[in-house]
């Protein structure tokens, strides 16, 4: 239990380890500002590196299977330590497969438990990879632990008015940028324009939404598609696919010269965060996005960078910002404005000490 009377131990319970970015931009990166607010957290995932490396490639059913194992082992200590605990945190699902069990566990054993959720779970679609383990993956699984929370954190307004359905206490906090680690490019490169994107295996198809567009604005600008965490192949442009990074993140989005988040407009999409764009616009890079779910939100059409909702809107954007390097030097510096003033870390932490601190009291 807590070691003072204002200080509260968490026990945060993910599907995924560090690399996974969920986890890591929805738990991990509060760590350091939530103990200067006395609060603990104690991160547990439920898959390990070796897992993760493996998860969402096709076959290696022997290694996931493994990896499953020593999830659930991680579980069964979890659940004999949680006496030790003010407040369990869980992102998402407690576990990947089968029923929210450690969720029911903890209602019957009264440890109250703050449900996060950033993707439109509910739906429950899963990686093409993993498809035939989907009937373990009933979306009824989410509705019974939002349903068991003692409080609900959504990533946006979308999400929010699903979970209130199903509970009363739901709050809103979309996913922070930590921008002290995102800093604005300080030089421009000459040479061919870089058109950006960072993201997974997951979210790289959308940009096949921007082939007629990257075959249209080639032809009359001279421009490179840098593609960060993920595999695209364009039969004319000139793509160039360079691995995730941790530790080179801000140093890799830092050479685009405009970010770009194509997505198509559908439930899943609409329950996302445009956390792509805040990456972006950390870094003093202009942004633009499709209209869709919460992009124009965060991106202010005509001031950070783009919405748009057609190819030739998407035309118009990229060779507006290929032509003019003030502009993109002007959306930039504006975008990196709101993410210090609207999307911060610094401007989530408190939001999020306040609800964990309600939850833990209730």
């Amino acid at each position: 239990m807590s070691q003072g009377p204002d200080r509260i131990r968490v026990l945060c319970l993910t599907t995924l380890p560090t690399i996974g970015a969920g986890n890591r931009l929805r738990v991990e990166q509060y760590a350091p500002l939530l103990r200067d607010e006395g609060i603990e957290l104690v991160i547990s995932p439920f898959f390990d590196d070796a897992t993760y490396a493996v998860l969402y490639e096709r076959g290696h059913a022997i290694r996931k299977a493994l990896g499953v194992v020593r999830g659930l082992l991680r579980r069964l200590r979890d659940i004999l330590r949680i006496g030790r605990f003010d407040l369990v945190l869980v992102y998402r699902e407690s576990a990947p497969l089968g029923p929210p069990v450690i969720e029911r566990l903890l209602r019957r054993a009264r440890v109250p438990y703050v449900f996060d959720f950033d993707d439109a779970i509910f739906l429950g679609p899963m990686h093409p990879s993993n498809r035939r383990w989907a009937w373990l993956r009933r979306p009824a699984r989410v509705d019974a632990a939002v349903r068991g929370a003692t409080a609900v954190i959504a990533g946006n307004e979308y999400l929010a008015a699903w979970a209130r359905r199903l509970n009363p206490n739901v709050s809103v906090i979309a996913t922070p940028i930590d921008t002290d680690r995102h800093q604005t490019a300080t030089t421009r490169r000459d040479g061919p324009l870089v058109i950006g994107w960072v993201g997974s295996s997951t979210t790289a198809p959308y940009l096949h939404l921007l082939d007629s567009v990257l075959d249209e604005v080639g032809t009359r600008s001279d421009l490179v598609v840098r593609v960060i965490g993920g595999r695209y192949a364009h039969p004319r442009a000139r793509v160039e696919c360079w691995p995730y990074r941790l530790d080179k993140e801000p140093e890799d989005v830092a050479t685009f010269d405009v970010g770009v988040l194509p997505e198509p407009d559908d439930p899943w999409t609409r329950g996302k965060g445009a956390f792509k764009a805040l990456v972006y616009m950390a870094a003093g890079i202009p942004v633009v996005a499709s209209d869709v779910g919460v992009n124009p939100e965060v991106v202010i059409d005509g001031v950070t960078g783009y919405c748009v909702s057609d190819a030739p809107s998407w035309v118009s954007a990229l060779e507006r910002l290929a032509a003019d390097p003030e502009l993109r030097t002007r959306m930039g510096s504006a975008g990196r404005r709101r993410a210090e003033e609207h999307h911060s870390l610094h401007v989530k932490a408190p939001l999020l000490a306040d609800v964990l601190r309600r939850a833990a009291a209730r």
